[in-house]
């Protein structure tokens, strides 16, 4: 817990008219050294227990501190010393102090307890740093590609003394397949309708007519 952020710091948090002084491993308010938690309520006040009276519990997900040997009831709880206890549970809000059980008039409970979300009880998160299928096809995609181009490159230029765009290793084959993609792009998205042929033209009521200037002599 020392080297938690909230360590040595001090809360406060009121409720029904009290108001709670709460110091974390250390006197809250300029308080009396052993004091660990003050309930104050108009003009009184009560010590709920003390820095070298403590008790530590850790859970799976929370840890329970209990400060002891406070001030004593009188006329309830059989006369014990008051004791309270502070509940750390995951949450990323370090001010998130609430209050679980009290004693008052209608609340009979003799432990005080209250609760604090830190972060520090977080699980830590896992960084997941693998690459997905599509971006290790990528890489090996681009790396074969730049592989080809770099080696036919320089064979092309070597063994052909190629120049400029001759660089590229397959160049002709390359060509006739951007033509072949461009023919295919062409034909299947022409939308231009074709015109019928010199001396014909279409009558969607009836049969084609030939034009009357090839049928006379």
């Amino acid at each position: 817990m020392q080297k938690w952020e909230i360590f040595g710091k001090n809360f406060t948090v009121s409720n029904k008219g009290l108001t709670y002084f709460i110091g974390i491993c250390s006197s809250p308010n300029n308080s009396a050294d052993d004091t660990a938690i003050i309930q104050k309520e108009n003009s009184s006040s009560h010590v709920l227990g003390k820095l070298d009276q403590v008790n530590l519990v850790r859970g799976d997900d929370w840890i329970l501190l209990t400060y002891k040997d406070g001030d004593p009831y009188k006329d309830a709880c059989n006369n014990s010393t008051r004791s309270a206890s502070i509940m750390f549970v995951c949450g990323q809000n370090k001010a998130n102090l609430t209050i679980l059980q009290e004693h008052t008039s209608t609340d009979h409970h003799c432990n005080y307890m209250f609760q604090l979300r830190v972060p520090e009880m977080c699980p830590p998160v896992e960084k997941n740093n693998k690459l997905s299928g599509s971006a290790i096809f990528l890489i090996i995609f681009f790396s074969v590609t730049a592989a080809y181009l770099f080696v036919g490159a320089v064979f092309m230029h070597v063994k052909h003394g190629a120049r400029g765009i001759d660089h590229i290793p397959n160049l002709e084959m390359w060509r006739k397949l951007g033509n072949l993609a461009a023919d295919g792009c062409e034909f299947c998205c022409r939308c231009e309708r074709t015109s019928p042929r010199a001396g014909y033209f279409l009558d969607e009521s009836g049969p084609d007519m030939r034009d009357d200037d090839i049928l006379s002599p």
